[in-house]
């Protein structure tokens, strides 16, 4: 499973890319400022309910998360070493998980290129957009190489445990990621793009929801404070 956008017909997938990510930063903005478990159970519950209303299964970004688990459980890892005990490291994972599920969910129900037409409706530079918006198109291609790797690995006689070291599998992975992005550079170059001149077939148009939203975004922000 990759993660890239999934076509549905969901509320989710209907709001504006603009809304979307404002609301993405609201969240991640509580999670950073109000760091306590009651927070976190409604943030949460929050991202369970958007989950179950775009109508993505909720054991995909679990599936997709991959080396992102790593992430998530050190802590708890840490604070188990550290002897201040496993509650700080479990709220520190739940912050995280939280933080990949949200970004995640903006993925799922969102076109790559609304999602660089909101950035640069923020004025973010387009240098910086493009190369957000190039590495999340590079993500189901990664995905799909490590994948060959393992195969050809497996094939090859290589055997390959949770604790093995991971350069067998690194260096293939950067190779083939450097070739690619130089195929992309040249394609790229040839066609005489120009990151300061994006034109976009479809213009972001935002609908009677989305104002209301927005409207809606700082009583949330007050309540929450």
């Amino acid at each position: 499973m990759m993660i890239s956008y999934i076509h549905q017909n969901s509320p989710v997938h209907k709001i504006d890319a603009r809304v979307k990510i404002l609301y993405l930063l609201f969240l991640i903005f509580l999670l950073i400022l109000k760091q306590s478990l009651e927070m976190l159970a409604v943030i949460t519950a929050v991202v369970f309910f958007l989950y179950k209303a775009s109508g993505i299964p909720l054991y995909k970004p679990f599936k997709d998360l991959g080396m992102g688990w790593f992430v998530i459980l050190l802590p708890i890892v840490l604070h188990a070493i550290i002897n201040s005990g496993i509650f700080p490291g479990v709220l520190t994972s739940l912050f995280f998980l939280n933080i990949f599920l949200i970004s995640l969910l903006l993925v799922y129900t969102t076109e790559i290129k609304n999602i660089l037409q909101a950035l640069v409706f923020f004025k973010v530079p387009s240098e910086i957009a493009f190369a957000f918006i190039i590495s999340i198109h590079f993500i189901p291609f990664i995905q799909q190489e490590v994948e060959r790797i393992r195969i050809s690995q497996a094939l090859r006689g290589y055997i390959s445990t949770p604790f093995s070291p991971p350069f067998p599998l690194i260096i293939p992975l950067l190779h083939s990621s450097l070739k690619r992005s130089s195929q992309l550079a040249i394609s790229l170059e040839s066609r005489g793009f120009d990151s300061e001149k994006i034109n976009f077939e479809v213009e972001l148009q935002m609908g009677l929801v989305d104002y209301l939203l927005l409207l809606l975004l700082p009583v949330f922000l007050l309540i929450s404070f």
